[in-house]
C-alpha cells in the first residue's frame, strides 16, 4: 500500500508541480501589480482590486468555457481519439475570439458602470480606466484557455510554465516602467498597470498559439498517431480546424456549468468587496494587501485542481475508479501540505509576512497606520486556508469527471447563503466592519469544503464522462 501510495504521489506531483508553479507564477503577476500600485498610491490599489474583480466576475463565464477543454483533451486521450482532442480546443479558440468583442463593447461604459456602484468619484475613475485598459489582455485570456486545456490535458503542463515565466517576467518590467514613469515611458499610474498586463497577457496567447501551430503542423506525442504522410496530415489539418457544431454544443453543454460556477463564486466575491469598499478607503487598500498576500497560497492550489481533475477524467473513461479516487487522495495529501505553510506563516509570523509591503518604502508611515489594520486579515486567511485545499481538490475533481452542474449547484448554494446570511445578519445586528465581512468570507470558504467534500464522499461523479458514450464504447 505504501509503495502505491508513493507511486500516486509521484503521478499527481508530475502532472501538478508545473502547473501549480504556472498558476503560482500568476499569483505572482497579480501581487507585483498590487504591490507596486500600493507604492503609488491607496487610490491605485484599491481601484485595481475593484475593478479586476468586477471585469473577471464578467470574463470568467466563456474564460470557464473555453478552459473546461482540459477535461475533454484528457478523457479524449484517455481513450486513444487525439484528433477530437485537438477539435475540441479548436471550438473552445473559436467561443473565445467570438465572445471578446462583447466584452469591447461593455468596456465603453466601464465609466457610468463603476459610478453607479457607489464609490468615490475619483476612485470611480481610476476603476473605470484600470477595467478599460485591461479587457484586451483579457479577450486574450480567453482564446488561450483553450489552448491551456490543450496542454493541461494532454500532460504537457511544463509549456504553460515557461510561457508563464516569460509573462511574468515581462509584466513586472512593463508594470514598473509605466506605473512609476521609467525607462523612457510616460508615468501612467493605473492605466499603465492595466495595459502592461494586457501586453503580458497578449504575449501569452502569441507564445501558446505558436506552439499548438507546431503541432497541428508537424508530428509531435499527441498528432503522431493521426499522421502518417504528408496528403494525410493536410487532409486532416482541413477537418480538425474547421466549426463543428455538434462538439461546440457538448463544450458549452458542459463547460457552462463549470463556467457559471466561477461566475457565481466571482459574483459572490463582488458584492463582499463592494461592500468593503464603501467602508472606506483604507479598509479597502488593507483588504487589497491582504488578498494580495492570500494569492500565493491560493491560486498554485487551483493548479493542483487542475493537475487532480486531468487525472480524474483520464482515468474514469478507462474504467479505473479505484485508480482515480487514489490521484484525488494523493492530491488532497499534496494541498494540506502546501496549505499549512501558509497557516503556520499567516498565523504565527504576520509581522515577517507584512515587511514584504515596507520593505524599501520611500513613505514608511502610511504602512504603520496600515499594519494594525492588516494583521488580524492574515489571521484570517490562516484560518480558512486549508479548507481552500480540500475544496479546490475536490472540485477539481468533480470537474474532471464532468460533474459540473453540481460544482454549479454547490457554488451557488455556498456563496448566496454566506452573502445573503452576511447581509441580514449586519441588518439584524448592525455589524458592518472590516472584520465582520472577513469573518463572513471565512464562513463562506468553510462551507465550500464541506460541501464539495460531501458530494465526492457521496460518490455519484464516478459515473459521469462528458465525451460521447460511443468513443468510450
Amino acid at each position: 500500500m505504501i509503495a502505491n501510495f508513493r507511486k500516486d504521489l509521484a503521478e499527481v506531483l508530475s502532472t501538478a508541480w508545473p502547473l501549480m508553479l504556472s498558476t503560482g507564477l500568476f499569483s505572482i503577476t497579480l501581487f507585483v501589480d498590487r504591490l507596486l500600485l500600493y507604492r503609488y498610491s491607496d487610490s491605485a490599489a484599491s481601484a485595481a482590486l475593484g475593478a479586476g474583480t468586477v471585469l473577471w466576475s464578467l470574463n470568467c463565464l466563456p474564460i470557464g468555457i473555453c478552459g473546461y477543454t482540459n477535461t475533454f483533451v484528457a478523457q479524449y486521450l484517455g481513450v486513444k481519439k487525439p484528433e477530437r482532442a485537438l477539435q475540441v480546443v479548436w471550438q473552445g479558440v473559436l467561443l473565445g475570439m467570438i465572445l471578446g468583442p462583447l466584452l469591447m463593447f461593455i468596456g465603453l461604459f466601464s465609466g457610468p458602470l463603476f459610478s453607479v456602484i457607489g464609490h468615490g468619484e475619483k476612485l470611480a475613475i481610476l476603476e473605470a480606466e484600470y477595467f478599460f485598459w485591461l479587457i484586451p489582455g483579457t479577450w486574450a485570456t480567453m482564446v488561450a484557455a483553450s489552448l491551456v486545456g490543450l496542454f493541461s490535458g494532454s500532460g504537457r503542463s511544463k509549456i504553460l510554465l515557461i510561457a508563464d515565466v516569460i509573462v511574468t517576467i515581462l509584466n513586472a518590467f512593463l508594470a514598473y516602467a509605466l506605473i512609476f514613469g521609467q525607462f523612457g515611458f510616460p508615468e501612467m499610474g493605473v492605466r499603465g498597470a492595466a495595459i502592461a498586463s494586457s501586453l503580458a497577457l497578449i504575449t501569452k496567447l502569441g507564445i501558446l498559439a505558436t506552439i499548438a501551430s507546431r503541432d497541428y503542423l508537424r508530428k509531435n506525442a499527441i498528432l503522431e498517431p493521426l499522421f502518417n504522410s504528408d496528403e494525410a496530415r493536410r487532409a486532416g489539418l482541413k477537418d480538425l480546424l474547421k466549426w463543428d457544431w455538434p462538439l461546440m454544443k457538448r463544450l458549452v453543454r458542459f463547460g457552462w456549468p463549470a463556467g457559471v460556477s466561477v461566475v457565481a463564486e466571482a459574483w459572490s466575491f463582488t458584492i463582499i468587496m463592494v461592500i468593503v469598499g464603501g467602508l472606506g478607503e483604507q479598509a479597502a487598500a488593507a483588504t487589497t494587501l491582504a488578498l494580495n498576500v492570500n494569492l500565493v497560497a491560493f491560486i498554485p492550489l487551483i493548479g493542483l485542481g487542475t493537475a487532480v481533475g486531468v487525472l480524474v477524467g483520464k482515468y474514469l473513461v478507462q474504467n479505473q475508479i479505484e485508480k482515480a479516487k487514489r490521484m484525488v487522495h494523493s492530491g488532497l495529501v499534496i494541498g494540506i501540505a502546501y496549505s499549512m505553510i501558509f497557516v503556520v506563516l499567516y498565523g504565527g509570523f504576520p509581522d515577517w509576512i507584512m515587511t514584504i509591503y515596507s520593505f524599501d518604502a520611500v513613505d514608511t508611515t502610511r504602512f504603520d497606520a496600515m499594519r494594525p489594520i492588516l494583521r488580524p486579515l492574515l489571521s484570517f486567511i490562516a484560518a480558512y486556508c486549508l479548507f481552500d485545499a480540500f475544496q479546490t481538490v475536490f472540485v477539481g475533481a468533480l470537474k474532471g469527471a464532468g460533474d459540473t452542474f453540481f460544482v454549479l449547484a454547490g457554488h451557488l448554494f455556498s456563496g448566496v447563503t454566506a452573502v445573503l446570511g452576511g447581509i441580514l445578519v449586519s441588518y439584524l445586528t448592525g455589524w458592518n466592519g472590516l472584520y465582520y465581512w472577513w469573518a463572513v468570507i471565512t464562513i463562506w470558504v468553510i462551507l465550500l469544503a464541506i460541501v464539495f467534500t460531501l458530494r465526492y464522499l457521496h460518490g455519484g461523479w464516478q459515473s459521469k464522462r462528458v465525451i460521447e458514450p460511443f468513443v468510450v464504447d
